[in-house]
């Protein structure tokens, strides 16, 4: 709780700080929902837009991804001004049923043991693949974060509405290894208040605002 009371100390008074909040509420609720390790999605939850990736501007490693209508359009927007600046998107894994994810997990818990497993991968009903709204790109190791892709990323991923999910040295935040790869899209208007009241940090803006809500 440390850092929402930082926050709160910091920010609650002032106008900006204010404004931003009620622009991300006032948003649509599905790209804010706190999906991790101690919060799960409704069981049975499917998206209800899901539409194939079939942009022009990015490739796609396998056929069949498909992701929630606003993020696909966003890809789209993203990809095509990184292609403007010479990168090339790669979209290799994006929404994932339980089903799909239950045998993900079962296969690593197989070859790693449970522990292991699950610090890199999300257990059926609390991955964010399942939203619809994240994706894996390029090589899915952390050799993408040195990459071409994975430095437009960096730099670039958050004016489209698309934030970084497992950031190097968070594991004890975020329940997960480090993955460069796994980015998810929360929209403009979080994107830009996580960058600025959370220091880029999704899961402390998605636990402030889960919190926040519940009061």
């Amino acid at each position: 709780m440390a850092i929402y009371n930082t926050i709160l100390e910091t920010h609650e008074r002032s106008g900006d700080f204010e404004r931003d909040l009620d622009a991300v509420l006032s948003g649509p609720a599905y790209l804010r929902v706190l999906v991790d390790g101690n919060n799960p999605l409704p069981h049975g939850y499917s998206p209800p837009d899901l539409v194939p990736l079939n942009g022009t501007s990015y490739r796609v490693n396998r056929a069949g991804l498909t992701m929630r209508r606003s993020a696909a359009a966003s890809l789209e927007e993203m990809a095509k001004a990184a292609a403007a600046d010479g990168i090339t998107l790669v979209a290799s894994s994006a929404y994932r049923s339980h089903d799909y994810q239950t045998g993900v997990h079962n296969r690593l818990v197989a070859s790693m043991g449970r522990a292991e497993a699950e610090r890199v991968s999300a257990r059926p009903g609390h991955s964010q693949h399942q939203t619809g709204l994240a994706l894996d790109f390029g090589s899915i190791d952390n050799s993408f974060a040195r990459s071409p892709a994975g430095l437009w990323m960096e730099a670039n991923a958050r004016r489209f509405g698309w934030s970084l999910s497992y950031p190097e040295g968070y594991e004890n935040v975020t329940g997960y290894d480090w993955e460069s790869w796994h980015f998810r899209y929360v929209g403009r208007e979080l994107a830009d208040f996580t960058e600025r009241y959370f220091g880029g940090i999704q899961q402390f803006a998605l636990r402030f605002l889960h919190e926040w809500e519940r009061l």
